[in-house]
């Protein structure tokens, strides 16, 4: 379960989470339906068809934008902090994150999540791939300046 405000992976990173949902493995991306930066928006959603393939599930907050940076991994782990997922928060910035084990803070995360998915819409593939032509240009233009953003 990844949470997100700016999901702009690196391909390692895409590649792991494609590999991940093709083995059957349920990911979930949260992400703010409403952007403060439609650029960044703009590419991000470039990446939705290749992980919608893939069969991971995208959820799309609607109440306003979500800002909220953390994941979790099998009711055991969890990352909190102040990284996007992108290469920029990776490489570039100043950012930290605290991994915990704990599976009772992993439980607690849950039920956060859990509120998101109750406030999101779940984005079906076929919807997805009737967008307008010129949406996906301009998605896949953003996406060429993806280490930029």
């Amino acid at each position: 379960m990844i949470t997100t405000p700016y999901f702009i992976p690196d391909e390692p990173f895409l590649q792991a989470l494609r590999a991940t949902a093709t083995r059957g493995v349920a990911v979930h991306l949260v992400v703010s339906k409403h952007a403060n930066q439609p650029f960044s928006q703009f590419a991000q959603r470039a990446y939705y068809e290749d992980l919608l393939i893939a069969g991971v599930s995208i959820h799309l907050y609607r109440p306003r934008f979500l800002h909220a940076k953390h994941l979790s991994i099998d009711d055991q782990v969890a990352v909190l902090g102040t990284t996007n997922i992108d290469i920029r928060s990776f490489a570039l910035n100043a950012e930290i994150s605290l991994v915990v084990f704990d599976p009772a803070v992993v439980a607690e995360l849950a039920r956060v999540q859990a509120r998101y998915f109750a406030n999101s819409d779940l984005l079906a593939a076929d919807e997805w791939n009737r967008r307008p032509l010129i949406a996906k240009v301009a998605q896949n233009v953003a996406r060429l300046a993806d280490s930029l953003l």
